[in-house]
Protein backbone atom coordinates (compact mmCIF):
# COMPACT_ATOMS: atom_id res chain seq x y z
CA UNK A 1 0.00 0.00 0.00
CA UNK A 2 2.94 2.29 0.74
CA UNK A 3 4.31 1.75 -2.75
CA UNK A 4 0.96 2.79 -4.22
CA UNK A 5 0.83 5.93 -2.03
CA UNK A 6 4.36 6.93 -3.06
CA UNK A 7 3.57 6.29 -6.72
CA UNK A 8 0.31 8.28 -6.46
CA UNK A 9 2.03 11.25 -4.74
CA UNK A 10 4.67 11.39 -7.47
CA UNK A 11 1.99 11.91 -10.13
CA UNK A 12 1.08 15.41 -11.21
CA UNK A 13 -2.12 16.87 -9.74
CA UNK A 14 -3.94 16.59 -13.07
CA UNK A 15 -2.96 12.89 -13.40
CA UNK A 16 -4.09 12.24 -9.82
CA UNK A 17 -7.52 13.79 -10.54
CA UNK A 18 -7.82 11.79 -13.75
CA UNK A 19 -6.89 8.57 -11.95
CA UNK A 20 -9.44 9.29 -9.18
CA UNK A 21 -12.16 10.01 -11.75
CA UNK A 22 -11.41 6.85 -13.77
CA UNK A 23 -11.30 4.73 -10.61
CA UNK A 24 -14.67 6.17 -9.58
CA UNK A 25 -16.16 5.39 -13.01
CA UNK A 26 -14.79 1.83 -12.93
CA UNK A 27 -16.08 1.25 -9.38
CA UNK A 28 -19.53 2.68 -10.21
CA UNK A 29 -19.69 0.55 -13.36
CA UNK A 30 -18.70 -2.56 -11.42
CA UNK A 31 -21.27 -1.77 -8.72
CA UNK A 32 -23.97 -1.33 -11.37
CA UNK A 33 -23.06 -4.48 -13.33
CA UNK A 34 -22.35 -6.77 -10.38
CA UNK A 35 -24.91 -5.64 -7.81
CA UNK A 36 -27.54 -3.15 -8.98
CA UNK A 37 -28.58 -4.61 -12.35
CA UNK A 38 -28.77 -8.30 -11.29
CA UNK A 39 -30.82 -7.41 -8.22
CA UNK A 40 -33.36 -5.38 -10.16
CA UNK A 41 -33.47 -7.75 -13.14
CA UNK A 42 -34.00 -10.63 -10.73
CA UNK A 43 -36.74 -8.71 -8.95
CA UNK A 44 -38.45 -7.91 -12.27
CA UNK A 45 -38.16 -11.54 -13.36
CA UNK A 46 -39.62 -12.78 -10.08
CA UNK A 47 -42.44 -10.24 -10.39
CA UNK A 48 -43.20 -11.56 -13.88
CA UNK A 49 -43.17 -15.14 -12.60
CA UNK A 50 -45.53 -14.12 -9.81
CA UNK A 51 -47.95 -12.56 -12.31
CA UNK A 52 -47.85 -15.71 -14.45
CA UNK A 53 -48.50 -17.88 -11.40
CA UNK A 54 -51.44 -15.65 -10.43
CA UNK A 55 -52.90 -16.05 -13.93
CA UNK A 56 -52.53 -19.82 -13.72
CA UNK A 57 -54.11 -19.85 -10.26
CA UNK A 58 -57.04 -17.78 -11.52
CA UNK A 59 -57.52 -20.11 -14.49
CA UNK A 60 -57.36 -23.17 -12.22
CA UNK A 61 -59.90 -21.68 -9.81
CA UNK A 62 -62.28 -20.98 -12.71
CA UNK A 63 -61.76 -24.50 -14.03
CA UNK A 64 -62.42 -25.91 -10.56
CA UNK A 65 -65.67 -23.96 -10.36
CA UNK A 66 -66.69 -25.36 -13.75
CA UNK A 67 -65.80 -28.89 -12.65
CA UNK A 68 -67.79 -28.47 -9.44
CA UNK A 69 -70.80 -27.18 -11.39
CA UNK A 70 -70.58 -30.11 -13.82
CA UNK A 71 -70.35 -32.58 -10.95
CA UNK A 72 -73.34 -31.05 -9.18
CA UNK A 73 -75.44 -31.00 -12.33
CA UNK A 74 -74.40 -34.53 -13.27
CA UNK A 75 -73.19 -33.22 -16.61
CA UNK A 76 -70.12 -35.08 -17.77
CA UNK A 77 -69.62 -33.38 -21.10
CA UNK A 78 -67.52 -30.24 -21.30
CA UNK A 79 -69.61 -27.28 -22.49
CA UNK A 80 -67.41 -26.90 -25.56
CA UNK A 81 -68.66 -30.31 -26.79
CA UNK A 82 -72.25 -30.11 -25.56
CA UNK A 83 -73.62 -28.55 -28.75
CA UNK A 84 -71.61 -30.62 -31.23
CA UNK A 85 -73.35 -33.39 -33.08
CA UNK A 86 -72.63 -36.97 -32.15
CA UNK A 87 -71.42 -37.58 -35.70
CA UNK A 88 -68.81 -34.81 -35.42
CA UNK A 89 -67.59 -36.05 -32.05
CA UNK A 90 -67.31 -39.63 -33.30
CA UNK A 91 -65.44 -38.58 -36.46
CA UNK A 92 -62.98 -36.32 -34.66
CA UNK A 93 -62.28 -38.77 -31.87
CA UNK A 94 -61.81 -41.64 -34.35
CA UNK A 95 -59.26 -39.56 -36.25
CA UNK A 96 -57.35 -38.71 -33.07
CA UNK A 97 -57.49 -42.35 -31.93
CA UNK A 98 -56.07 -43.48 -35.26
CA UNK A 99 -59.04 -45.71 -36.17
CA UNK A 100 -60.91 -43.53 -38.68
CA UNK A 101 -59.69 -45.68 -41.59
CA UNK A 102 -61.28 -48.72 -39.92
CA UNK A 103 -64.77 -47.18 -39.89
CA UNK A 104 -66.63 -48.95 -42.66
CA UNK A 105 -70.09 -47.55 -42.03
CA UNK A 106 -71.48 -44.65 -40.01
CA UNK A 107 -75.27 -44.29 -39.91
CA UNK A 108 -77.53 -42.04 -37.90
CA UNK A 109 -79.87 -43.79 -35.50
CA UNK A 110 -81.84 -40.78 -34.32
CA UNK A 111 -80.60 -37.35 -33.25
CA UNK A 112 -78.42 -38.55 -30.38
CA UNK A 113 -77.28 -41.98 -31.62
CA UNK A 114 -75.08 -43.45 -34.36
CA UNK A 115 -74.52 -46.94 -35.68
CA UNK A 116 -70.86 -47.55 -36.40
CA UNK A 117 -69.32 -50.51 -38.18
CA UNK A 118 -65.56 -51.00 -37.94
CA UNK A 119 -63.54 -53.49 -39.99
CA UNK A 120 -60.11 -54.82 -38.97
CA UNK A 121 -59.52 -52.48 -36.06
CA UNK A 122 -57.00 -53.06 -33.27
CA UNK A 123 -58.92 -54.10 -30.16
CA UNK A 124 -56.74 -51.96 -27.86
CA UNK A 125 -57.32 -48.83 -29.95
CA UNK A 126 -61.04 -49.59 -30.07
CA UNK A 127 -61.21 -49.91 -26.28
CA UNK A 128 -59.27 -46.68 -25.77
CA UNK A 129 -61.51 -44.88 -28.27
CA UNK A 130 -64.69 -46.08 -26.53
CA UNK A 131 -63.28 -44.95 -23.19
CA UNK A 132 -62.44 -41.52 -24.59
CA UNK A 133 -65.92 -41.20 -26.11
CA UNK A 134 -67.50 -41.98 -22.76
CA UNK A 135 -65.18 -39.93 -20.54
CA UNK A 136 -64.74 -36.87 -22.72
CA UNK A 137 -68.01 -36.61 -24.63
CA UNK A 138 -70.60 -38.60 -22.68
CA UNK A 139 -71.10 -40.97 -25.62
CA UNK A 140 -71.76 -44.52 -24.44
CA UNK A 141 -72.19 -47.84 -26.23
CA UNK A 142 -75.78 -49.00 -26.38
CA UNK A 143 -75.30 -52.21 -28.37
CA UNK A 144 -71.92 -53.75 -29.09
CA UNK A 145 -70.89 -56.77 -31.15
CA UNK A 146 -67.23 -57.67 -31.51
CA UNK A 147 -65.90 -60.47 -33.73
CA UNK A 148 -62.32 -61.65 -33.38
CA UNK A 149 -60.26 -61.89 -36.58
CA UNK A 150 -57.53 -64.42 -37.32
CA UNK A 151 -54.84 -61.78 -36.96
CA UNK A 152 -54.06 -61.39 -33.24
CA UNK A 153 -55.45 -58.23 -31.65
CA UNK A 154 -57.67 -57.37 -34.62
CA UNK A 155 -61.49 -57.34 -34.54
CA UNK A 156 -64.56 -56.34 -36.50
CA UNK A 157 -67.12 -54.36 -34.54
CA UNK A 158 -70.71 -53.18 -34.83
CA UNK A 159 -71.75 -50.69 -32.24
CA UNK A 160 -74.55 -48.28 -31.51
CA UNK A 161 -73.29 -45.19 -29.73
CA UNK A 162 -75.60 -42.88 -27.82
CA UNK A 163 -74.93 -39.36 -26.61
CA UNK A 164 -76.19 -38.89 -23.09
CA UNK A 165 -78.76 -36.15 -22.62
CA UNK A 166 -77.52 -33.11 -20.71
Amino acid sequence: MNNFSLWFKRLQRREQNMLIAMTSVVLLTLFYLVIWEPVFKGAALEQEKLQNQKKILSWMQNAQQEVDQLRQSGQLISPQFANQSINTLIERSAISAGIRSSINKLDSDGKQAMKVQLKAVEFDKLAQWLGKLQNDFGITPKNLTINRLEKPGMVNCRITLEKNAL
